[in-house]
């Protein structure tokens, strides 16, 4: 823009048989005109004519008469040599306009044994001023699209989502960094391969979405946003559940253009689903046992014919508690999880002896399996431990109760430990 602005002041000068020249753009910031170029003005004027501008509103700037007339008034500052010696006089000045608005100023100068200007040399420099307001304006242009891009290109690199954009064929052009904490590759690896080479994108099911399924290649989906669900493999191998959201330019004969592609890391949402569906698929084999038990022994021994004895009713009534109790720890667990899965769980340490506890939970685990013999095996002296004994002790049953589940034959279950 300085070079433009300087051959357009220099040929306007030239033109009007000038010796100098100045153009003075308007500074929001100031809340003045400012020398933007100078042609033929040695460094003492320019600080002058800089001391004359300064006085100048849009508004006197919009009349060439009212400049004049402040360039009269202020005669002495104006009244220096220019660069070949030469005094200035007779002024002529027009506003920079687009749309209506003053954006700026140009006016030249003569020396002082020059005729004024005149009425005929006005539309010459308004010819000159024209393009000097076109050339500020392009450059107002350039610079707000380069900061627009800045401030996109920002945006797209600080986002927390991965976005990555390709091109027509599908190669990489853009990857920024959230993309690259998620799969491991830097952007300079990436660029400019396909973006199937690098992510491996495949469904649930395992199979390769991008053979079939890129939006990029269906063509008789005119629509400009897809969403895709899947699986991508990271550069150690890892892989990562993701929400991918496709938006797709396209050209006038519906052809992809380009897409930019957001990437949304969803592996502990399907974590926490799967997490439910088995949550959901335990509670049904858990609760079923106890109550079923419950069920049978309150409908026994509320039966009216029946004669039970006090011994009979004891042992009722102990199954009934103890599956009762069962089902409490079951609960405790789903409220467990909950809090897990949360991170409200908090962790009240005291002295654990646990051999008491393994005890304890092999005496409980011994009334649901007549085909399994229980072997407790701690050496003397073992050390207490420092835990939660809510905790330990469901630890404990999980661990014992699925060596019951998982050996259907019966057997012997050992639960031992030791010293380290």
């Amino acid at each position: 823009i300085q070079q433009t602005l300087d051959l357009i002041l220099k040929s306007a000068v030239k033109a009007l048989g000038g010796i100098a020249g100045v153009v003075a753009v308007w500074s929001d910031v100031d809340n003045c005109f400012r020398c933007s170029a100078a042609y033929g003005i040695n460094n003492k004027t320019k600080i002058n004519i800089h001391s004359l501008l300064s006085e100048l509103s849009t508004d006197t700037a919009n009349c060439s008469e009212s400049f004049a007339l402040l360039a009269k008034i202020r005669y002495n500052l104006i009244t220096e040599k220019s660069d070949r010696g030469e005094e200035f006089q007779p002024i002529i000045a027009l506003p920079l306009k687009i749309g209506g608005k003053s954006i700026g100023l140009i006016y030249v100068l003569r020396s002082r044994t020059a005729p004024e200007f005149s009425s005929v040399d006005q539309p010459v420099l308004q010819a000159f001023a024209e393009q000097a307001a076109i050339a500020l304006q392009n450059a107002s242009m350039v610079h707000m699209l380069a900061e627009e891009k800045r401030r996109v290109e920002s945006i797209l690199e600080n986002s927390a989502d991965g976005i990555m954009s390709i091109d027509s064929d599908c190669h990489i052009i853009g990857f920024n960094a959230a993309m690259e904490k998620i799969t491991g590759y830097s952007r300079e690896e990436v660029l400019g391969r396909t973006c199937d080479s690098v992510l491996k994108i495949s469904g649930y099911d395992g199979k390769n979405l991008c053979s079939k399924h890129c939006p990029m290649k269906q063509e008789e989906a005119a629509g400009p946003v897809f969403e895709r669900k899947g699986l991508i493999v990271s550069k150690n191998g890892k892989r990562v559940f993701v929400s991918m959201i496709y938006s797709i330019v396209r050209s006038t004969e519906n052809k992809p253009v380009n897409a930019v592609v957001n990437v949304h890391d969803i592996s502990k949402s399907v974590e926490m689903e799967n997490f439910r569906e088995t949550l959901l698929s335990m509670l049904g084999h858990e609760l079923q046992t106890p109550l079923a038990i419950i069920k049978g022994y309150t409908g026994t021994l509320s039966r009216p014919e029946g004669k039970w004895d006090q011994e009979t009713i004891k042992q009722g009534l102990q199954a009934i508690e103890d599956e009762s109790d069962r089902l409490s720890r079951v609960m405790d667990e789903i409220l467990l999880a909950s809090r897990i899965s949360g991170g409200a769980l908090k962790i009240e340490k005291e002295p654990v002896q646990l051999p008491f506890l393994v005890r304890k939970v092999v005496r409980r685990q011994k009334k649901y399996t007549e085909i399994h013999t229980f072997e407790v095996v701690f050496p003397d002296k073992f050390p207490t431990i420092k835990a939660s004994p809510r905790l330990i002790e469901q630890v404990l049953s999980n661990l014992i109760e699925n060596a019951v589940k998982y050996s259907p034959e019966g057997g012997r279950v050992t639960v031992s430990g030791i010293n380290i």
